[in-house]
């Protein structure tokens, strides 16, 4: 099916194109511009978006959840609606994020993931990002201390095995016993290695960065405190350009100043918005689970008995207002954020993460209170907003 989309603003991440206008065929891009100069096929449906936005569709690294499940969850249909969920939120890609649990439970998460995207290839969920299990006990954050692993290559092995090529991310203290081992064989696979929940001196960084590291888990959370003497993950990760670094912006976990110095010091090109969005995203205040620990959700905030914050409830739509509004960053920064550049760490910018023509129609249409209109995905709508 032709589709075209006309009259609104293209926001291409680049640049802003006003009046413009998008031509669709058989899942691609085939004509963008201005209104005026957009040829039209005699057979193309039009949708009439003036006033409001095109956008890329968004990349998520970073999702344990939404709408009441978890991608940890063995439930009936349980992928199918987390991946709904953030279509209707805009993410035409998703990382489903697992999280460490004893060795068999892991393994049947990461098969049934497997399992969904093999069979699933028009879906949102096109990867798997591990978030652990070698994650520093010290800096634990919301994950199950009595779950975690001691990095070996052959637990390792397993982990790959049984996610059948799927996953894209690891998040890893590189500190750990053993842990460059894991880095040295997960890069060779074609792993993205992050580090995370890690106590990493600068020293440590550097061996990371030269044994594969190449981004960051939700820069500030779950790493050491920044010390000017004992530098260690938050140094590393604002002054090596190696890293990109993963930002939670949901105005919690990094205050909106500190969001504006990470733009100014890392630049748009080297953020990437993640939600971190765990099952409470979308849901009515009161308790959940995650990592069979309870956690409780009220006034957005998700957090275990502790007070420790435990994931968000944040959609990338809600992300890009805050660094709009909140941390002076421009549309196009934000909008690149929240697309191309986790497309670029999953090395899928050739085709998504930015609007031209050749690319995968995947594209969001955002009014001017950041609310998604409808979402398509591979050309077809896969989203549209009810109105009342």
């Amino acid at each position: 099916m032709k589709l075209a989309l006309v009259g609104g603003t293209i926001i291409t991440p680049f640049r802003k194109l006003p009046l413009g206008a998008i031509v669709i065929n058989e899942g691609k891009i085939i004509e963008l511009g201005k209104l005026t100069d957009v040829r039209f096929p005699a057979d193309c449906e039009t949708i009439d978006v003036s006033g409001k936005l095109l956008c890329p569709g968004f990349v998520d690294l970073l999702v344990h959840g939404g709408a009441g499940y978890g991608f940890a969850d063995d439930l009936e249909g349980s992928i199918e609606k987390i991946g709904r969920y953030f279509l209707e939120h805009g993410s035409t890609t998703v990382m489903a994020s697992l999280f460490a649990k004893p060795k068999d439970e892991l393994i049947k998460d990461l098969n049934r993931i497997a399992d969904y995207i093999e069979s699933h290839p028009h879906s949102n969920i096109r990867g798997i990002h591990m978030e652990g299990p070698y994650l520093n006990k010290e800096l634990k954050g919301a994950m199950n201390e009595s779950y975690l692993w001691n990095p070996t290559a052959e637990s390792w092995e397993t982990i790959w095995e049984a996610s059948r090529g799927h996953i894209k991310i690891m998040t890893i203290a590189p500190e750990l016993p053993g842990a460059i081992d894991v880095m040295r064989a997960a890069a060779g696979k074609g792993v993205v290695l992050s580090i995370g929940h890690s106590m990493a001196s600068y020293a440590d960084i550097e061996i990371a960065i030269d044994n594969g590291a190449a981004h960051v888990t939700h820069i500030f959370n779950a790493m050491r405190s920044f010390h000017h003497r004992n530098p260690g993950v938050i140094l590393g990760s604002l002054l090596r350009n190696e890293l990109k670094i993963e930002l939670i912006a949901d105005n919690l976990h990094v205050h909106p100043a500190v969001m504006e110095l990470l733009l100014k010091l890392k630049g748009a090109s080297g953020i990437v918005l993640v939600s971190d969005s765990i099952r409470a995203g979308g849901m009515h205040e009161g308790e959940y689970e995650f990592a069979d620990q309870k956690v409780f959700m009220k006034s957005k905030r998700a957090y275990l008995a502790d007070g420790t914050l435990a994931g968000s409830t944040l959609t990338l739509n809600t992300a890009i207002k805050n660094m709009v509004e909140s941390a002076n960053a421009k549309m196009t920064e934000a909008v690149r954020m929240a697309s191309l550049n986790g497309a670029k760490v999953i090395n899928m910018d050739h085709t998504k993460g930015i609007l031209a023509v050749g690319k995968d129609a995947d594209i969001v249409v955002l009014d001017d209170h950041y609310d998604i209109e409808i979402t398509i995905m591979d050309g077809q709508v896969v989203y549209q907003k009810q109105v009342l």
